[in-house]
């Protein structure tokens, strides 16, 4: 079995660099939640940066990215910058919701992050919506739900993915097993 990467060089790059830079600031997260700074709680995703970069390495522009509370990674993959992120951490007004959502609720539409969502499960109905408006308007669009493997306990979970099937809806859903089941 051949294990060689098809990925051309630049993109290669790209990724690790993107991998690096989510690594620095979970990190930098980390340190200012330690320092009293974040406004509310705040869920890392340290050792879970491949999974974000390269799904959106993947993704058109214009598709759509569901995230949990660990969501920095994605909306960041998704080419919102890191300022406006930090920003909404720490309660600022120039923060990516002004300061008022904090860790757990990161929305940009305009990069096609539609939200990290608190709510264990709850995003997972959410994107079928996302995906079936794609469907409908034959717009070649998809969306891309992500959750840890504790969601799988949630009866949303169970009728998302029914959904998508019967429905046959252009919806990736991935699990990050981060071992919190």
């Amino acid at each position: 079995m051949d294990h060689t990467s098809t990925l051309e060089p630049p993109v290669k790059l790209n990724l690790y660099r993107r991998m690096s830079e989510l690594r620095l600031f979970e990190k930098r997260a980390y340190d200012l939640f330690m320092e009293g700074l974040v406004k509310g709680t705040s869920h890392l995703s340290l050792g879970q940066e491949a999974i974000a970069a390269g799904v959106a390495e993947a993704m058109r522009p214009d598709d759509y990215t569901f995230a949990t509370y660990r969501g920095h990674a994605h909306t960041l993959s998704r080419g919102v910058p890191m300022r406006a992120v930090l920003g909404e951490l720490t309660g600022r007004s120039g923060g990516l919701n002004g300061g008022k959502g904090g860790s757990m609720h990161l929305t940009s539409v305009e990069h096609g992050m539609m939200g990290s969502y608190a709510i264990i499960g709850a995003h997972l109905p959410i994107a079928n919506g996302a995906a079936w408006s794609a469907q409908v308007r034959g717009s070649g669009q998809i969306a891309v739900c992500f959750f840890g493997d504790g969601t799988t306990n949630i009866g949303a979970f169970h009728e998302a993915l029914n959904f998508a099937v019967v429905w046959n809806l252009p919806v990736v859903f991935i699990c990050e097993n981060n071992l919190y089941m």
